[in-house]
């Protein structure tokens, strides 16, 4: 395949054409570690997709925290993939973790601009910014993770009571996403619109997640899709035993994983590749169906 670097004024990322062409297109976008999901995008582009691994944070040119993102240059970068290679063709967005968030923001901003959404152990909400990590490991900011037009999109503010929890696996911060530690209003103002997306979504989480609930948050994603009248649009796949990272485990360094290793990502490695396979299946499959 054809891998070009791109660094336009405002867009930083990956593309990756398959050798044989593709009517099918998707941005991927990352989760916190920041920088392009290039290794993701790759795979996508394996399954017959022209996949666009596209940075917002961490990387040169690009802000160095996740904080007060603009959604603006994250429409820009994908009105440039439009212009430039998909054209009429629906574009699709697929993302991980924080990038899963962004892509349901994304899609209910853009609405018939983005055709189907893939969001891997994905959130309902808006949380807070995250920064780089301090002593003992802790990233969280007082400031939205996104903004538009200058402003912070309504967020869900990290409790300062919660402290970081290290187990023999590592730093586990799903205590800081503690959703019973809010109040329903809230919740509700830092909700992502999903219903205002127009293009099916495909939900990926495992339920031994240690890095925030995907799986409940999945649910209330869901719910709220039902609630609109949008069951028909909405997919939501939970993996027994699964953690954070199974659908890019592979892709992990090692060091970040195991005893003394940086993050308790929960699942096992046995659970996460089981899962793995059957979602970049399903991935695939979503994608080059729903686009063609």
């Amino acid at each position: 395949m054809r891998r070009t670097e791109i660094t336009k004024p405002g867009t930083r990322g990956v593309l990756f054409e398959p050798a044989e062409g593709s009517n099918h297109f998707a941005v991927m976008l990352g989760g916190s570690f920041g920088g392009f999901a290039e290794a993701p995008a790759r795979r996508l582009a394996e399954s017959g997709v022209c996949a666009f691994a596209l940075g917002y944070f961490g990387a040169s040119g690009l802000p160095g925290e996740l904080v007060d993102i603009p959604l603006e240059s994250l429409e820009q970068g994908i009105e440039w993939f439009r212009e430039n290679h998909a054209g009429t063709h629906p574009i699709g967005l697929v993302g991980f973790s924080k990038g899963a968030e962004l892509a349901l923001l994304l899609a209910a901003r853009m609405r018939g601009s983005i055709g189907p959404v893939v969001a891997i152990a994905p959130s309902h909400v808006v949380w807070f910014g995250l920064t780089a990590p301090g002593p003992r490991g802790d990233r969280r900011s007082s400031s939205s993770s996104w903004s538009v037009g200058g402003n912070a999109v309504p967020f869900l503010p990290s409790a300062p009571t919660f402290q970081p929890v290290f187990t023999e696996m590592g730093l586990r911060t799903d205590v800081f996403f503690d959703l019973k530690a809010y109040t329903r209003s809230e919740t509700d103002a830092a909700r992502i619109r999903v219903e205002q997306a127009v293009g099916p979504i495909l939900l990926l989480s495992g339920d031994d997640d240690h890095q925030w609930p995907a799986a409940p948050m999945a649910a209330e994603i869901e719910g709220r899709m039902k609630e609109h009248g949008r069951a028909r649009d909405i997919t939501n796949v939970v993996y027994p035993g699964a953690g954070h990272v199974f659908l890019i485990r592979e892709f992990v360094p090692p060091a970040m994983f195991g005893v003394g290793g940086l993050f308790d990502f929960g699942g096992t490695p046995e659970a996460d590749a089981d899962a793995g396979v059957d979602a970049w299946q399903r991935i695939g499959d979503f994608l080059t169906r729903r686009t063609s």
